[in-house]
């Protein structure tokens, strides 16, 4: 748990946005190391180290001053306090200070005063958030030359802030963060043409309306990371700004614009992509935005088309993200503006019609997201514009696709990765996609695997896991046509009969390393003497998971020939001895799970083969113990493995002074050395 907190304190700017998640997360980081401000007496400051930096935490002890500090401090933590005043003469001189904490102060009131931060000038990182009303003198940040990061979010601060010329000294700063204050207008002062560095400028849960013409001029030449405008009032509603509005990101590259949970119709889109045509904007989300687009109940309300977008046409936005909402419907041609999108999300929608061409024009898409839709079917129709594509990953999750349309997958010759979890199937989709790879096939209703080889021979990874499979000889018939096959997820099915009459040969250069087929009723197979065979051949296997099985025994020969096996489950079954023999061939196994079955006895001649074997699971095992296993006692104490299982076996008799004692206190008690 404290490495955990070090993490956190050390990757601190790199938690979600917002400082008031890091003012938390650090309090949490702070608690795992055994220094929460709740348990701290009032008045004193706690100083230690994380790796290389000196923090001082001085948070939640209701100073009304700065209190004493450390000079050889790098992290002063002052949140949570009932500073109301912070002046030159405030802090004492603090050269190796890096990274200084005020936000949330909780006398209701923060002020500033005329280079307050002079005797601290050398932090990277001021936090000044969630101070309600914060009052800021003009000269306030006057020699913060080496600030990095500014967190001003939450402050009752207006459009004041951004055209006072408070950051003119600010030379070094890279991210701004002015999220959650009364903002009405965009318009940065000539400050700003000092700040080069300037990266992230976000202005999330504010109040601007519009942005134009030279709004931004001060911004001219920047190249910026993010521009976060999500959830302001942009409307865009006035027809006028479609001539009376220039481009407000002239000479402006933005990497990442966020315009998500804007009051937006689709008509109010329209003319904001249009006003900003020619902008290169490379990553546009617009998530949340619930009027954009007609869906189920809002038929009133204007649908995408393809003129929605094209503003967008010489932006080279190449990923956006439009998940979150509730479109419906997707018409012929509504991506069209958006020629050079790599990656488009629509997640989170209610889409449940595709009509043909609404793809079409995107003759660079790589990754389309359809997840967590309403789709009930997939035509031809609706994929068939991206056979002119290079998708790579296609996502159907979550929908309740119950049918696929024979050749609707027809064309995707560049499909690596095609996600259809979560649906309806109740067999393999049918078609041909030479690239694919990654098939995630998991909590369907597929009988069988029928298909899957004409699907793809280049599979690497399969996923059939919660399915309705039952024979294990069928399954094994079909995978002998992909000979690349690595991974494979068989749990949570049905899988209880061989059939024999089957050819079921694995294929001699089986490339299968990861095998999963816990949660199935695999006892009822080899209880009946079939499929003993069916790890056969599987030199390359390294993890195979039984757990689950209802297992009370095991074949013999059942693990012949698994010399890569490396990790082998067992675990939750009701097994109550290991034949002799059974791990002969398991010289490669390093991690054994046995724990929560029934084993009244486990023999040393059984365990003895596994000479990597590293780590032992028999939690919850509990043997009738009697002196013959002294040698296993002795055995299992005498290696370097790691036995899991508390105080490790314990006894199962009847006998009331040994029940529950452990083995080796029972051998050392009732047998002769």
């Amino acid at each position: 748990m404290k490495a955990a907190a070090v993490r956190c304190l050390q990757h601190k700017s790199t938690l979600p946005q917002g400082s008031t998640m890091l003012r938390y997360a650090w309090l949490l980081a702070l608690w795992l190391l055994g220094s929460s401000p709740a348990l701290a007496d009032a008045g004193n400051c706690h100083f230690f180290r994380v790796q290389s930096s000196v923090v001082s935490n001085c948070q939640a002890q209701r100073h009304e001053t700065v209190p004493e500090i450390d000079p050889s401090t790098q992290i002063l933590l002052l949140n949570f306090n009932f500073l109301s005043n912070i002046s030159a003469s405030s802090f004492p001189r603090l050269e190796r200070l890096r990274k200084l904490s005020l936000g949330y102060q909780l006398g209701g009131s923060l002020s500033i005063g005329e280079k307050a931060f002079e005797k601290v000038a050398n932090v990277t990182f001021l936090d000044l958030g969630g101070n309600r009303k914060l009052s800021l003198q003009p000269m306030a940040l006057a020699g913060l030359r080496q600030l990095e990061v500014l967190l001003l979010d939450a402050n009752g601060l207006d459009e004041a802030v951004l055209e006072g010329g408070y950051f003119h000294d600010l030379v070094s700063l890279k991210r701004l963060d002015l999220t959650g204050n009364q903002i009405k207008r965009l318009r940065p002062d000539s400050s700003f043409q000092g700040l080069k560095l300037l990266a992230s400028l976000q202005l999330r849960l504010n109040r601007i309306k519009a942005i134009c013409g030279e709004d931004l001029t001060h911004l001219s030449g920047r190249h910026l990371s993010l521009l976060d405008l999500s959830s302001n009032l942009l409307s865009y509603r006035d027809p006028w700004y479609n001539h009376s509005c220039p481009n407000p990101f002239h000479n402006i590259i933005v990497e990442t614009l966020d315009v998500s949970s804007n009051p937006w119709d689709v008509g109010s889109a329209e003319r904001f992509f249009k006003v900003v045509a020619g902008a290169q904007i490379w990553h546009l989300k617009l998530q949340h935005s619930g009027a954009i687009g007609r869906g189920f109940g809002f038929n009133n309300l204007q649908g995408l088309s393809a003129s929605t977008f094209s503003g967008l046409s010489w932006s080279r936005v190449l990923s956006f993200d439009m998940s979150h909402g509730f479109l419906s419907k997707l018409g012929p041609l509504v991506f069209s503006g958006l020629p050079e999108l790599r990656a488009l999300r629509l997640a989170s929608n209610q889409i449940h019609e595709i009509r043909g061409d609404a793809f079409a024009g995107l003759r660079h898409l790589r990754t389309l997201d359809l997840s967590h839709n309403l789709l009930g079917e997939l035509f031809t129709e609706a994929l068939q514009s991206l056979s002119l594509s290079p998708l790579l990953h296609l996502n159907l999750k979550s929908n309740h696709i119950g049918a696929i349309q024979y050749n609707a997958l027809e064309g995707l010759s560049t499909l690596r990765t095609l996600d259809l979890q979560d649906n309806a199937l109740s067999r393999v989709p049918p078609g041909r996609l030479p690239a694919l790879e990654r098939l995630l096939l998991g909590q369907n209703r597929i009988k069988d695997a029928w298909g899957i080889g004409k699907l793809s021979t280049n599979l690497t990874f399969l996923d059939l896991s919660s399915n309705h499979m039952q024979d294990l000889s069928g399954l094994w018939n079909e995978l002998r046509a992909i000979p690349a096959l690595q991974f494979l997820n068989l749990s949570h099915n049905l899988i209880s009969v061989c059939s024999e009459h089957q050819d079921r040969a694995t294929p001699r250069q089986s490339q299968l390393r990861v095998l999963d087929l816990s949660q199935n009723s695999l006892n009822s197979i080899w209880n009946a003497g079939g499929c003993v065979d069916v790890f056969h051949h599987l030199e390359k296997l390294t993890a195979l998971n039984l757990s689950r099985n209802n297992l009370q025994t095991l074949p013999k020969d059942l693990f012949q020939g698994l010399v890569s096996l490396q990790a082998l489950d067992l675990s939750g079954n009701l097994m109550t001895m290991l034949p002799d023999g059974l791990f002969r061939d398991l010289r490669s196994l390093q991690v054994l799970g046995l724990h929560s079955n029934h084993l009244v006895t486990l023999s040393l001649s059984v365990l003895q083969p596994l000479q990597a074997l590293a780590f032992l699971n028999l939690q919850g095992v509990s043997l009738l113990c009697h002196c013959s296993l002294q040698d296993l006692e002795a055995w299992l104490h005498s290696t370097n493995m790691t036995l899991s299982g508390g105080i490790g076996v314990t006894c199962l008799t009847p006998i009331p002074p040994f029940s529950g004692m452990p083995l080796l206190s029972f051998i050392q008690s009732s047998c002769v050395q």
